[in-house]
């Protein structure tokens, strides 16, 4: 008997049981099936061949060419556009159209991918119910004032006064105002998460540092649980980093250095959080060969930072690392000597309302600290106002505010303002004259002494309003100029308060003050 093999395919939409046993039923015995299924597309789709490995990929699989032999003739190939133009079928200008047509497609894509990249958070149940809590009694508030409000509406002109006095509007709005605050506490709380996340990031980091540095380091870690807004949170992983790369670079000593110097062999990088005032203050500190003030300081001068004959103190001397480019490496690694990191450590810091600071001690340690705000959704201001003009000024910074008499100014030899306050001179700046603001000045000015960067200075304003809660909203386009603006948010009445920036508004100033 003669063995046939034949292969069919078959479209249908049977089970591979059901059509064996129909097959069965047609063929008789003897008839050996081998039947599988497999999945077909509908009708009119096509098959989606993006994800088909490209040939020369497949050959390297199979080892049948090396990765190296596939570049090299890849690089050969010339590119669709040149081929077109060498061949008459298409101008350069046409080609150079349909590029940047590209482009703004990529830009496209890329822009759309950011907006749809959805960030999660986890939170604590319990957080969630008293969220919930909060908004039930909310709603109920809200339900009594709607009540309130009908009443009303339909009162007499005579029983206006009875009803006022009966339903005590004035117990309702401080229930309300204490919901709304107890609600703004706990909304805030949910972005709230513990920095533990992102010290525990850097521990693969640190090891790899220790084998390509030939260093022994350790990392430990303190003040994990501290919470902080997860928007902060996402823009810390990159000034971080750097630091550990400079401390273990720059810092940490070989261990036949530290052995010599009487020092344990493995260095330390230790990491630290805590609450502070209403701020986060993160501390990066090794106990490393401490920061050489005459190398940065000569390096500064060989770099035209400072002039030769500066008297800085040692903070200052410290504060140049921060400066763009700046390097005291004699020969560039992987790791670090490139002079890029540190600058933007302090830029990405500045951008989160934050401030960052070095100090060192030779032969002992290094520390670096950085102060952050807990939130970057609401903050603890001082509403001011010039000619009816609304401003707000972060409570942080603030030291007090008291009446600026003509008689207490005075005019310094280079030609600042100083304020007399209780003996000592103050700089200060005039936000109507700073802003160009119209208008006449009040006979008696308000003045707000701050505390910017371990100096004091004033801001003369026009009326001092009050703390505020203020909500930061994002400043448009327009305002992008403008350094000194760090944001806005909007008054009860609808109007609009804008945010500054003091640090900013010191520097901007610097040359009208005198800060001796």
């Amino acid at each position: 008997m003669k063995k046939v093999e034949i292969d069919t395919i078959f479209r249908s939409g049977l089970s591979v049981d059901e059509l064996r046993e129909l097959l069965s039923l047609v063929a008789g015995p003897g008839l050996e099936l081998d039947i599988r299924a497999e999945e077909m597309l509908p009708d009119g789709e096509l098959p989606d061949f993006d994800n088909v490995q490209p040939i020369g990929e497949i050959l390297v699989k199979r080892g049948d060419i090396s990765p190296q032999d596939l570049d090299r003739e890849l690089k050969k190939r010339k590119p669709i556009g040149q081929e077109l133009v060498e061949d008459g079928l298409v101008s350069r200008d046409k080609i150079e159209a349909a590029l940047a047509e590209q482009n703004r497609q990529k830009e496209a894509l890329a822009k759309k991918a950011k907006v749809e990249k959805i960030s999660t958070i986890r939170v604590a149940s319990d957080k969630l119910d008293k969220l919930f809590n909060l908004i039930g009694e909310l709603v109920t508030v809200q339900e009594r004032l709607s009540q309130v409000s009908g009443v009303i509406r339909k009162a007499q002109p005579g029983e206006l006064e009875h009803l006022l006095q009966e339903f005590d509007l004035e117990a309702i709005s401080e229930e309300v105002s204490l919901l709304t605050n107890s609600l703004r506490d706990n909304a805030l709380s949910v972005r709230m998460l513990p920095i533990e996340s992102t010290f525990t990031k850097f521990r693969r980091l640190i090891h790899d540092l220790s084998t390509t540095l030939h260093k022994e380091i350790d990392l430990t870690m303190s003040g994990t649980d501290t919470e902080i807004d997860k928007t902060v949170i996402d823009k810390l992983d990159e000034p971080l980093m750097h630091m550990i790369r400079n401390c273990a670079d720059h810092g940490i000593e070989t261990p036949e250095v530290r052995v010599a110097a009487g020092k344990p062999r493995r260095g330390t990088i230790h990491l630290s959080a805590e609450h502070s005032s209403g701020n986060v203050v993160i501390h990066v500190r090794d106990d490393g060969g401490g920061l050489p003030k005459e190398k940065i300081l000569k390096r500064a001068i060989e770099r035209e930072l400072v002039a030769p004959n500066a008297q800085l103190s040692d903070r200052e001397i410290f504060g140049l690392i921060f400066a763009p480019g700046f390097s005291t490496a004699a020969q560039v690694t992987n790791v670090s000597g490139r002079g890029v990191g540190m600058d933007v450590v302090k830029k990405t810091i500045e951008e989160l309302r934050g401030s960052v600071e070095v100090s060192s001690c030779p032969g002992k340690w290094t520390q670096i600290d950085v102060v952050l705000p807990l939130t970057l959704a609401i903050i603890d201001g001082l509403l001011v106002s010039i000619d009816k003009r609304s401003f707000v000024l972060p409570l942080s910074v603030v030291e007090e505010c008291f009446e600026l008499r003509r008689e207490e100014t005075k005019n310094s030899s280079t030609g600042g303002n100083l304020a007399n306050v209780r003996g000592s001179l103050v700089p200060y700046i005039r936000l109507r004259e700073l802003f160009k603001i119209e208008g006449k000045a009040p006979e008696i000015e308000q003045i707000v002494i701050s505390h910017v960067k371990g100096q004091r200075i004033g801001f003369v304003v026009d009326t001092v309003i009050g703390e505020h809660k203020t909500v930061i909203k994002s400043l448009g386009r327009i305002y992008t100029g403008i350094p000194e603006f760090s944001g806005a948010s909007i008054l009860g009445d609808g109007s609009i308060a804008i945010i500054l920036d003091a640090e900013r508004l010191m520097r901007t100033s610097l040359h009208a003050v005198s800060c001796a």
